[in-house]
């Protein structure tokens, strides 16, 4: 049950009140009874002096009729009753008897009352009257008539009427109380209500301080408790506010961290259910939402899942795993799982490694390539030499086709270096060189006149279709190189007899310089690997025409370096395209 303070203070001090009351009313009773005890034997005392004066101031000698209408006189209070006893214990008046009753009363010599008077001059006694059968209080005074008749009087009282005294002084004390109460109840809800009206002003500010809806401080009046306590609230309020502005710039700088994250980020509690997951984990998942309070099963792909290493109780099993997600792209993702330390859970941090593990096997196939490339010329070397060391020195034609061998291996080993290094350092300055405006038609006619020779040996035609106005922004010795191999490489795989074409194109914002033959073309599935290092399209025909697989890769760097692109395609019905698109110029 819902109580306010206010009620519980009421009830209190009725509490309290009532027992006071209580304990006051016990005392009050005790004290009033005995109070009305004193006062009941005092009057007894009085009307007992009161006969014994009548008695001893009668002139004649003391006649039954006489004490009788005496003690009738007497007696006229109808709750006294007064016996006028002889000496010798007889009964000779009774304000409650007369004539045979009188007379028929039993000698009164041994009450205790009686005794008490004459042996103390004072006697008081309660025990139960026969004459009229109830209890009595008795009070016995002694007398002494002039004419020598001496006797007792005594005056008594019915403890019936004593008790009825102490019950209305008993209803007297509780119809008090509850009128005190019935008062005091609304009295103390008044002054219950003025003393907890500041402190109810206190807890609506309060209360609409911590719901944010309150910004003002609690005002401070005097020096009392209250204004104490204001004070201390308004201390209380000011550190919150400042705990809340630091807990939110933290929370600001937290969330901008996660968010700035190139790894993806997903916390997760003991019940397998999402509590924080960043942009990142969102963009590699490519997720929808961010799947905050779901379970990882169902806001997860089905490949992540499987792939966590996580027990039903998110316990970690492993701390890392590496998974593919299935694209498109394919991605390689590792996943690293630790667990929250002071809270039940875990963190997965989910990285992209797939540039990096395409590197790695770029450069394992680099390795391995640059390997087969140079043991071949080598092993043809170290052959060579040692069949002229032990036989072929003194045969001058078999010598003679040895060191062609060596010298052709030789130039082939020396060109791959020279490729190798070239790639090297191209890979390492990657700066972009400074371009301007040249025109287009002198540098191809360079170019081609370069390599007309090794054209007229296969009687290849080399057409330019280019005016003197085309102009490019590019930079003249690397498209001087560039353009070289395109036509090298044209020249090589283009069979005799055929017809090469150099044209300036444009597409869409940019102009692109166009090399086309109409040779047996490069299948799909080679075009977009063509220029990675080492790649060739027909392994033993490249070695065979003295190719390093090195050419095309330094063409796409000399180009990124002039903020060009190069690229590939197919021509109908047969033949390919290399292309080389230019920086814009606006």
């Amino acid at each position: 049950m819902n109580i306010t303070v206010r009620t519980r203070c009421v009830i209190s001090f009725l509490i309290l009140t009532t027992i006071a009351l209580g304990v006051v009313a016990v005392y009050l009773e005790e004290t009033l009874g005995e109070w009305s005890d004193a006062h009941v034997l005092s009057e007894l005392r009085r009307y007992a002096l009161t006969a014994r004066a009548l008695l001893e101031a009668q002139e004649e000698p003391l006649h039954n009729a006489t004490v009788d209408a005496l003690a009738n006189l007497l007696g006229q209070d109808l709750t006294v009753r007064v016996t006028i006893i002889a000496a010798d214990g007889t009964v000779m008046g009774d304000s409650l008897l007369d004539g045979e009753d009188l007379i028929a009363m039993e000698n009164h010599a041994q009450r205790p009352e009686v005794l008490a008077a004459w042996q103390e001059g004072f006697g008081v006694n309660k025990h139960f009257s026969t004459t009229l059968s109830r209890p009595m209080l008795y009070v016995a005074l002694p007398f002494h008539h002039v004419l020598g008749t001496s006797g007792v009087v005594r005056t008594a009282i019915s403890l019936h009427d004593v008790q009825a005294i102490h019950t209305r002084l008993d209803w007297a004390l509780f119809i008090g109380g509850l009128l005190f109460i019935a008062i005091w109840i609304p009295m103390s809800n008044l002054s219950t209500r003025w003393t907890f009206q500041p402190l109810r002003f206190i807890a609506a500010q309060v209360h609409s301080m911590v719901r944010g809806t309150q910004t003002s401080r609690l005002p401070v009046h005097g020096n009392d408790t209250l204004a104490g306590l204001a004070t201390s609230l308004n201390l209380l309020a000011e550190e919150k506010e400042d705990m809340l502005t630091l807990l939110a710039h933290q929370k600001e700088q937290m969330t901008a961290v996660l968010q700035s994250m190139s790894e993806g980020v997903i916390a997760i509690d003991s019940q397998q259910q999402i509590t924080l997951m960043n942009r990142s984990a969102i963009e590699l998942l490519q997720l929808q939402e961010n799947g905050l309070g779901r379970p990882i099963q169902q806001a997860l792909p089905a490949p992540v899942i499987a792939a966590l290493p996580l027990d039903t109780q998110s316990k970690v099993v492993h701390p890392h795993q590496e998974f593919t997600l299935p694209g498109p792209p394919e991605r390689q993702l590792l996943a690293f799982i630790t667990p929250l330390h002071g809270h039940p859970g875990s963190l997965i941090v989910l990285r992209d490694v797939t540039e990096r593990r395409r590197l790695d096997r770029i450069q394992r196939e680099f390795v391995a390539n640059v390997s087969h490339e140079l043991r071949t010329p080598i092993s043809i070397i170290q052959a060579s030499a040692q069949t002229l060391r032990e036989s072929a020195l003194e045969d001058p034609e078999y010598s003679r086709i040895l060191t062609v061998a060596m010298e052709r291996n030789a130039y082939r080993l020396g060109k791959i270096v020279a490729d190798l290094l070239e790639l090297s350092r191209l890979e390492a300055n990657r700066d972009p060189v400074a371009l301007h405006s040249f025109a287009l038609l002198p540098l191809v006619e360079e170019a081609v006149a370069l390599l007309q020779e090794n054209a007229d040996e296969k009687a290849i035609t080399i057409q330019i279709a280019l005016t003197e106005q085309s102009m490019v922004l590019t930079h003249p010795d690397l498209l001087h190189r560039i353009l070289a191999n395109f036509l090298d490489n044209a020249i090589k795989y283009t069979p005799a007899g055929s017809r090469l074409l150099v044209q300036l194109k444009p597409h869409g914002q940019r102009q692109r310089l166009e090399v086309i033959d109409n040779g047996q073309g490069i299948a799909p599935h080679h075009r977009e690997h063509i220029f990675e290092r080492f790649y060739r399209v027909d392994p033993g025909q490249n070695r065979h025409m003295g190719g390093t697989g090195l050419g095309l890769a330094i063409v796409k760097h000399l180009a990124e370096r002039m903020g060009a692109e190069v690229g590939v395609e197919e021509v109908q019905p047969h033949g390919s395209l290399f292309w080389l698109a230019f920086p814009h110029t606006s």
